[in-house]
């Protein structure tokens, strides 16, 4: 009589004297939280005949017993198991239990399995990229040809471990592509295989991975020690992959090509499509629909102060932290926790550890700091004030905040000199529109990406005249004298804005850009009690004003 096994769909809490015939999908150690060095469990994903899926664990104590007597892609007889909920927040199944190893639990090797193993559920990379919305709780199988790498990068994480970071870029058999990023051992597991001249397809199956979309980028990243790369597997999926892609991209040509990751955050994709419409800053201003738009734009001027270019963030997520409870800070998206600890903490923690320990350690519990530097872009046709945060201001300075904090001085305005070489670049600028730009009280436009590409710039400046700040033959001072006007003796108002227009420019040309906007600001009267009597508006000029601040100009004599 043939013997009968549970399905993986029936599991439930009210029973232990389960029994399954199984295979073992993946299987990982997850090491101990406080020593990476000891393994702390056992997890594997096991698969039935019915191709249902479940998590199961073997807890530190059985560990011993069990380290290298199961291996993954073969079949099992595996009874006694006591079910419970996890509840944990990453999912490898769409089942909620997770069947703990007990010590009345046995494992048979199964030498000849009765059902095929069905290793991978593949996601289709345009399933991902089409996507509404990313589940980044579920992991998911993605399999393809590598075809973009770009240089590693060494990190240190929230905890002080070293790590590296590589991104890669790969493509299915339908040529969608999407960025994949590798942590840890596996950049040094794929590296020897990047070569610059490759010929030969490079196959990876990216297994448990986690996909993210952030800015509108869609990607996928591993996940700790859950996630696994196959490189070219000797299995028949993988094959016949392989010789799909080589009857449709010849065998002789270069494969791998170097990329530049930040590309897909500066937008030059999103730019490269040519479905954007890139406005000027005049219609940016007059807006009247929520949502992000691209401008050009030359920065001219930096508004951030000696305290105000960065914030204090959670050392975990980007999270702004500022509202103390005692001596410590906790982030409120997170929950992590900062601060400083007591004399008593202090004291014992150097007796065990000593000084360089204690150092490292209060640095990894204070707050981090982060950019968010305010700038003003013009295009000439009006100046727009635009916030940076932390990822775009670090890919245009190439600097962290944390380190121009710790290794910089102040510039003579008041932000570190490592600010000034944004100063009189040319860049499109994604802009976020929101309810409070179009109602006019806020005059300060978030910034989503960035892009600094020359030939993509020039190649989507607006059909308007694009005016740019030079150095060339300008001296440090202007005389606006001679630009001062009584627009109420004027009949022909577009002259008077012409008048003011081509002062603006002068100004821009013959003045700093830091200085630019004061020297204006000092220079030209205001009024606006008359204001329906004026005829035009200008911009804002600084960052204490209105955005569109109705101006009168007197003449120079009253």
């Amino acid at each position: 009589m043939a013997e009968s096994f549970d399905l993986l769909m029936d599991v439930s809490p009210k029973k232990l004297a389960w029994n399954f015939l199984v295979h073992v999908v993946r299987l990982w150690k997850a090491p101990c939280r406080y020593n990476p060095k000891e393994i702390n469990s056992i997890e594997m994903v096991l698969q039935d005949s019915q191709a249902r899926r479940i998590q199961a664990s073997v807890p530190k104590a059985l560990v011993r017993r069990w380290n290298d007597n199961i291996d993954e892609f073969k079949m099992y007889k595996m009874s006694n198991f006591i079910v419970v909920d996890k509840r944990e927040k990453t999912k490898t199944s769409m089942n909620r239990w997770t069947l703990n190893f007990s010590h009345r639990t046995v494992v048979l090797l199964v030498e000849n399995p009765t059902f095929p193993l069905q290793a991978f559920r593949l996601t289709q990379i345009s399933e991902l990229l089409n996507a509404d919305r990313i589940n980044d709780s579920q992991l998911i199988d993605i399999m393809g040809e590598v075809v973009g790498k770009e240089d590693p990068k060494e990190l240190i994480t929230s905890k002080g471990k070293e790590t590296k970071r590589l991104a890669i870029l790969v493509e299915d058999l339908d040529n969608y592509r999407i960025g994949c990023v590798l942590f840890g051992d596996m950049v040094d597991q794929i590296l020897p295989y990047l070569d610059d001249g490759r010929v030969e397809p490079l196959i990876v199956v990216l297994q448990f991975f986690r996909p993210s979309r952030w800015n509108e980028k869609t990607s996928v990243q591993s996940h700790f020690d859950i996630s696994k790369l196959r490189i070219n597997p000797d299995l028949e999926e993988v094959r016949d992959f392989r010789d799909r892609r080589l009857a449709a991209i010849p065998s002789n040509l270069v494969r791998i090509s170097q990329v530049n990751t930040n590309n897909s955050h500066s937008g030059a994709d999103e730019l490269k499509r040519g479905d954007v419409t890139v406005n000027t800053i005049e219609e940016a201003l007059n807006s009247t629909q929520e949502g992000p738009l691209w401008i050009a734009g030359t920065i001219v001027a930096i508004n951030s102060g000696k305290d105000d270019w960065f914030y204090k963030s959670c050392r975990k997520c980007p999270k702004k932290v500022e509202t103390p409870i005692g001596n410590r800070y906790e982030c409120g998206k997170c929950g992590h926790t900062h601060g400083s600890a007591s004399l008593r903490f202090v004291f014992r923690f150097t007796i065990c550890f000593g000084w360089t320990m204690l150092l490292q350690f209060t640095k990894l519990c204070n707050l981090y700091n982060r950019f968010k530097v305010e700038v003003m872009a013009y295009d000439g046709t009006g100046s727009i004030t635009l916030l940076l945060w932390d990822r775009e201001t670090v890919q245009l300075c190439g600097r962290q905040a944390e380190q121009i904090k710790d290794e910089e001085e102040l510039y003579a305005e008041g932000y570190p000199a490592a600010l000034e070489s944004l100063l009189e670049r040319k860049l499109l600028f994604k802009v976020n529109v929101k309810s409070s730009n179009i109602k006019l009280y806020d005059q300060v436009y978030t910034v989503m990406k960035v892009c600094e590409d020359d030939t993509i710039f020039e190649m989507h400046l607006p059909n308007k005249t694009f005016s740019t700040v030079t150095d060339t033959g300008c001296s440090n001072s202007v005389d606006l004298s001679a630009a001062m006007v009584d627009i109420n003796n004027l009949s022909d108002s577009q002259y008077s804005v012409d008048v003011v227009e081509d002062s603006v420019t002068s100004l821009k040309c013959k003045t700093p850009a830091k200085t630019a906007t004061m020297v204006l600001k000092q220079q030209i009267p205001i009024n606006i009690e008359n204001e329906e009597e004026l005829g035009f508006s200008t911009n804002k000029l600084t960052r204490n004003r209105g955005k569109r601040q109705k101006m009168q100009l007197h003449d120079s004599n009253e």
